[in-house]
């Protein structure tokens, strides 16, 4: 699991930032009150918080009495904490907020990737494609136009080098 981890991290999509922004987007879902609830309208009221060290990543840690408590008094109001379904964002449940951010994202890494039945002309990552197997066609004709010119010239240069061997075997002849 460990390598697999270190292999992730050090890939193609580390440095991705559609993956950076929902990732940011998400956790500031979860850590947002949900406005027009009473009571229980954030996840540290029911014991779910970050750990205290920032190298976790915002690691979640449950406080599983509190949490136990919570349901216990209220499970109306925590399924309002996650299921509300206001207008805006600010008034939409922690799941229906995070179920909105990855919709978006997922929008967005198809603009940005495709996805299957799409033509490259369709994404960003196909019209680069695109783009670089027309230069590819360009450098293959400028090296096809390279190696005749230099075809022709060796050709030039052989026959330049017979002519001038024949006139040297021609003037030995001569002198001898």
């Amino acid at each position: 699991m460990k390598l697999w981890e270190e292999k992730a991290k050090s890939g193609t999509l580390k440095s991705d930032s559609t993956l950076k922004s929902l990732l940011t987007t998400m956790r500031s879902s979860l850590y947002t009150s949900v406005d027009g609830i009473t009571g229980k309208n954030n996840l540290s009221s029911l014991g779910i918080t970050t750990t205290k060290n920032y190298l976790e990543g915002g690691k979640l840690t449950i406080d599983e009495d509190k949490l136990r408590a919570a349901i216990s008094e209220d499970p109306n109001a925590i399924y309002d904490m996650f299921m509300a379904n206001g207008s805006e964002k600010s008034d939409k449940g922690l799941a229906r907020r995070l179920r909105d951010d990855i919709e978006s994202s997922m929008k967005a890494i198809t603009e940005k990737a495709g996805k299957a039945g799409y033509v490259n002309n369709n994404f960003t990552i196909g019209k680069l494609v695109d783009g670089l197997d027309k230069k590819i066609s360009t450098f293959e004709a400028k090296l096809t136009k390279l190696e005749s010119r230099y075809y022709s010239q060796f050709t030039a240069m052989e026959k330049a080098i017979q002519k001038a061997n024949s006139q040297s075997a021609s003037l030995a002849s001569y002198f001898s």
